[in-house]
Formats: C-alpha cells, structure tokens, sequence
C-alpha cells in the first residue's frame, strides 16, 4: 500500500478549520515547518518493527 507525500500545509489549513483556529500569515511557515519535523519523528517511530504481541507496560516509572 503505497502512501501520498504529507502534505504539511493543507494538514494545517484542515486542522486551523476543524479546530476553529484563525492562524496569521506571518505564523504560518513556522507551523509547516515544525508540522514537516513533527512527522518526519513520527516516521522513525512508526518505522521501528514490534511484534504482534507486544504487550504496553502496566505503568510508567521514570
């Protein structure tokens, strides 16, 4: 199954609306910026192979 690129910037004029946000001009390279960075760490994540039967921890101790 092949993916389209993301697309950084429909995502956040799509976001702005579903959320009701008014975003200025002057911010809006900023958010694509860190929306493209955003997802390129997502990628290295979702990238990484789990087995099926990984189960979550029950709890979280820093």
């Amino acid at each position: 199954m092949s993916q389209s690129p993301f697309d950084a910037e429909s995502y956040m004029e799509a976001a702005a609306t579903a959320l009701g946000l008014s975003l200025e001009e002057a911010w809006k390279p900023g958010v694509v910026d860190n929306l493209k960075r955003s997802h390129q760490i997502a990628q290295a994540f979702l990238a990484f192979p789990l087995p099926d039967d990984t189960e979550p921890a029950s709890s979280f101790v820093p």
